[in-house]
């Protein structure tokens, strides 16, 4: 159970951050001495990388950053010693910015690859989640992996999704990021998007009460479970080690409250089973995680 003072505290915290995200440039750089010299990063003001218009995980409005990743940030900030503030980071930039020290930490539904592990190491995963499609609600043209032959299906570049091994015909339509894609689907230029199905769940609250209302295909799945992770340069497995233990604690203390919260839709859409599609097994964090407890 979350000790009381604890969920205040780390609420505060997250006031805390969010007034220090107003203030931050979108490539604002890391404070001297964080260089990837070994030093810790973790201390003081720590420049967090997410995405600020990915709704259930991260989204920047009405002056403050909300969802899971900010929940977590906060959350790592408290246990290990450190105040998150946020900045703005595309998909195509989260390692480039760690290793040229614009961010301290990605947290930015940061799928965990072995591509990626060779250029910045990662604690994790803190979420694994299959890759589905969201369409618009009346729409019943996927039903199954075959009706996706032939389909019109928007990604964003250089994630995940974009490189998943598809059916004959189907045609990728590629974004700068998945806004964009949630856009031209409603508009009916495309009809899919194809991304992570976590992900996809946060557009589909998102957009529940507006004209063109979403939903996520049960059950049609393609591509590599894919598991988010912490992302940080390389070179400091102190502070690697540090995240992991916050992280284990955070899996059993907070995770599924702060889900619920967060993505509603995506519990909603598995009442039964939610957390045993969702949530890391704990040696998954040993296994993919770059340094060990």
């Amino acid at each position: 159970m979350t000790h009381p003072c604890r969920r205040s505290t780390r609420r505060s915290a997250l006031a805390v951050a969010a007034i220090a995200t107003l203030l931050a440039a979108p490539m604002a750089c890391a404070p001297d001495g964080k260089d990837g010299d070994g030093e810790s990063v973790l201390t003081g003001v720590v420049h967090v990388g997410t995405s600020f218009d990915h709704p259930g995980f991260s989204l920047h409005a009405q002056r403050t950053n909300r969802g899971l990743d900010v929940d977590i940030a906060s959350y790592l900030g408290e246990e290990v010693g450190f105040t998150p503030k946020f900045q703005d980071v595309t998909i195509d930039a989260r390692e480039q910015e760690l290793r040229e020290g614009a961010a301290d930490l990605v947290i930015s539904v940061y799928s965990i690859t072995p591509e990626r592990q060779k250029l910045v190491d990662f604690v994790g995963p803190y979420l694994m989640t299959r890759q589905g499609f969201l369409v618009r609600e009346d729409y019943d043209g996927i039903k199954s992996e075959q009706d996706v032959r032939n389909k019109l299906l928007c990604s964003a570049e250089k994630s995940t999704s974009s490189t998943a091994d598809l059916p004959p015909g189907a045609t990728f339509h590629e974004e700068r990021d998945f806004s964009t894609c949630v856009r031209k689907l409603q508009q009916g230029s495309v009809d899919a998007v194809f991304s992570d199905e976590a992900l996809l769940f946060g557009y589909a609250q998102q957009q529940r009460r507006s004209k063109v209302p979403l939903r996520v295909v049960p059950d049609v799945s393609f591509g590599l479970t894919n598991r988010y992770g912490i992302g940080l340069q390389k070179g400091h497995a102190d502070d690697c080690r540090k995240l992991l233990r916050a992280l284990r604690t955070y899996l059993v203390e907070e995770w599924a409250g702060d889900v619920k919260v967060q993505l509603p839709a995506l519990v909603d859409a598995y009442p039964a089973d939610w957390e045993n599609r969702f949530k890391p097994n704990p040696h998954d964090l040993n296994t993919y995680s770059s340094c060990k407890k």
